[in-house]
């Protein structure tokens, strides 16, 4: 018997694909290929919880003791964690990663981990790889300052997408702030033009490949953020529901008026955005272009954890799309399979009931009776 699978929606479009990978004898025990709508990849933190207290514990007994390595895939991060003496190491493995931690993703890692005891051993950006190391001393007696530990290693992937939209949410917070502190001090009717002097030029568009298949582009002006992401699948059933999903989605955000939730906008492959239109090198995408906007009125006085709140279902969009999309071609495909078998058990009720003692007549497609030769 099937167990109905229960899942709970934490904020709008969350959602993490969690694989997890162990030695051969253990892979049929412990891996599983459920989609998960937390937001931290769960049986990685839950490791992060239990591993420290375990390795102090056996660190007491035999000083070379260590753990046994555990490779997590959560989406397109992976996560290798081990120990090297007292110490916890998690190796996150991102193709893109040399793109994104020079576009913000570093300083934000370097913030979140201000006063934990989380520092980092390397970062190969020829390999993409970042290693993390946690102090298990110091979390394995705490566990408040151990939960903290867990759930920020466990969100590194998270860290990683928004890392580049922060920033810039950051100078458009900071771009209000100014505009409204110069134009109360400006001559009357000199608000406007004393407001855009002071503010400047925006940074420039920025374009980033997050995962394969997907570039993202982000859009900054004097009022708003703009992020761009082409959306490309590979099986033709999937472009047609991703295209019409798509569609739905933008329509039902156009229509809502709630200020939490950003404006959306599909634009076909034909017809891309308008603030893409003179990019060279524009690679055109199956399904089209999705643009999300985070308007000024989003961050006017903004905390840092608001704009994280902000930033983490616009960047975690895909996710969100494709839970939706298995989802959706699964309810198919249920559906279907009852109706055939409705189907097939209509037509076994309208087949003639064979008369006691007729002999049997048999029929070629065409009608005629056919009566086969006896077997010699």
């Amino acid at each position: 018997r099937r167990r109905r699978r229960t899942s709970s929606h934490s904020c709008p479009f969350p959602s993490a694909f969690l694989l997890l990978r162990c030695e051969p004898s253990e892979a049929m025990a412990q891996s599983s290929d459920r989609l998960f709508l937390e937001e931290v990849c769960p049986i990685l933190q839950q490791w992060l919880l239990e591993e420290p207290v375990r390795l102090v514990a056996n660190l007491a007994k035999d000083p070379s003791s260590i753990i046994k390595a555990q490779e997590f895939q959560d989406f397109e991060v992976g996560f290798l964690l081990s120990s090297e003496e007292a110490e916890l190491r998690l190796k996150v493995q991102y193709p893109y990663l040399a793109d994104v931690i020079s576009s913000g993703s570093q300083a934000l890692l370097d913030e979140v981990m201000t006063g934990l005891p989380i520092r980092g051993v390397q970062l190969s950006l020829e390999t993409n790889e970042l290693i993390l190391g946690l102090s298990a001393v110091e979390v394995a007696q705490d566990e408040v300052l151990r939960q903290k530990c867990a759930k920020c290693l466990a969100s590194v992937r998270i860290w990683l997408f928004i890392g580049p939209l922060i920033e810039r949410l950051r100078w458009l917070r900071t771009a209000v702030a100014l505009a409204e502190a110069v134009a109360k001090q400006a001559a009357p009717g000199n608000g406007a033009a004393a407001a855009s002097a002071a503010v400047g030029t925006p940074p420039p568009m920025l374009k980033l490949q997050v995962r394969r298949l997907e570039t993202c582009w982000i859009v900054v002006k004097p009022d708003r953020v703009l992020v761009i992401m082409s959306v490309n699948l590979e099986d033709e059933v999937d472009v047609a529901l991703g295209r019409a999903f798509c569609q739905e989605f933008a329509e039902t955000h156009r229509k809502n008026t709630d200020v939490l939730a950003p404006p959306c906008a599909f634009n076909e492959p034909k017809d891309p955005p308008i603030d893409l239109r003179g990019e060279l090198n524009l690679e055109t995408p199956n399904v089209g272009f999705l643009t999300l906007t985070l308007s000024d009125q989003m961050v006017r006085g903004a905390t840092d954890d608001r704009l994280v709140t902000l930033a983490r279902p616009v960047m975690t969009w895909r996710n969100f799309f494709h839970f939706h999309l298995k989802h959706t071609k699964s309810y198919l495909h249920t559906r279907l399979r009852r109706r055939i078998g409705e189907w097939q058990q209509s037509v076994a009720g309208s087949r003639r009931q064979k008369k006691e003692g007729a002999e049997r007549i048999r029929r070629l497609a065409s009608g005629k009776e056919f009566a086969p030769p006896p077997r010699g």
